[in-house]
């Protein structure tokens, strides 16, 4: 369960306090001038609490000011269901998380290199529905399709290469996992991009039966082969900790290529940051469509509790200032 306000602005008028103590304090200290004889008769009397409690009447109405501003600011808890309509996409990104993707010709490597990039495009694409799946050696629904971009993003960041524990690349089955996820779906434009750095060698599902369920359901793949031909230098982690080796990523293009052409994507090489980017921004080009889904918000209001114990507080502030702690002028 989580806290928010629902009214935040409300909360600007905190900052009129402080002013507002500082007048009531300095104001007190002036006080009034009194002519007496002499004190040596009140030497050994203490204050008692009447006394203590009256110089706690400006604290109280402080406090009572700042329950009610709260309560303005309207506290809630929680989760208010609603139907949403907006105009966008249905879209999975398919990451591949093997152990190749640790590959350092991407800084880092390839893998935060692709998480970093398709972190921008999650936030550029607020109006769509995403989701998220990581593969390897099997695959992972990390994310079903949602509205919040925040809550993709926040998948995307904790990805690593722990995410899936078999190593391998498991292409057919990362392609179906986003295909499952995408039966109810009614968008017009629906699609999954694909990132990976390898060949399907892994898995029980071959990625032409994928391609078969993405072409009889209307959903595009759009593939991005990551990194350069040849060997390359990746840190892996082993019982002596993480070393540096010479590794060779074997990226079937032929594959790739057929996987985009035959659902109407587009097959694109990233060997370099500005390419992989400039991949992103072309997939961003996708036709949008009215997108129609539930979302579940339940909200349990917490204004009044506020705004009750302020306006208690208040008078009580008022009744003991006019009656048992009344000042004389």
């Amino acid at each position: 369960m989580t806290l928010e306000l629902a009214s935040p602005h409300f909360l600007w008028l905190l900052l009129f306090l402080p002013v507002l103590a500082w007048l009531t304090f300095h104001r007190r200290e002036k006080g009034v001038t009194l002519q007496f004889s002499g004190l040596s008769l009140f030497g050994d009397l203490r204050p008692t609490w009447a006394l203590l409690a009256r110089r706690l009447m400006p604290v109280l109405r402080l406090v009572a000011l700042a329950l009610l501003i709260v309560g303005l600011a309207r506290p809630r808890f929680g989760t208010v269901q609603r139907d949403v309509s907006r105009e966008g996409v249905d879209l999975f990104y398919c990451l591949d998380v093997s152990g190749t993707m640790r590959a350092e010709d991407f800084s880092p490597n390839r893998l935060e290199k692709a998480k970093e990039l398709t972190a921008e495009m999650i936030q550029k694409r607020q109006t769509d529905r995403q989701g998220l799946v990581v593969f390897s050696g099997e695959a992972f629904v990390l994310c079903p399709l949602t509205f919040d971009a925040g809550t993709v993003s926040e998948f995307l960041k904790n990805v690593s290469f722990d995410a899936v524990a078999t190593d391998g690349t498991a292409i057919g089955v990362g392609l179906t996992r986003a295909l499952k996820k995408m039966i109810e779906s009614h968008a017009k434009s629906r699609a999954i991009i694909l990132m990976t750095d390898g060949d399907n060698n892994a898995g029980n599902i071959a990625p032409e039966q994928a391609m078969a369920a993405a072409k009889k359901m209307g959903v595009k793949i759009y593939t991005i082969g990551i990194g350069s031909t040849g060997e390359t230098t990746a840190v892996v982690p082993t019982d002596q900790g993480l070393r540096r080796v010479m590794i060779r990523s074997t990226l079937n293009e032929e594959l790739l290529q057929n996987l985009a052409r035959e659902t109407g994507g587009v097959y694109r090489r990233a060997t370099s940051a500005s390419e992989l980017k400039a991949v992103l921004k072309e997939i961003d080009s996708l036709e949008r469509s009215e997108i129609e889904m539930k979302e579940f918000r339940t909200y349990d209001e917490r204004m009044a509790i506020f705004l009750w114990a302020g306006l208690a507080l208040l008078a009580m502030e008022i009744f003991l200032t006019r009656t048992r702690f009344q000042t004389i002028p």
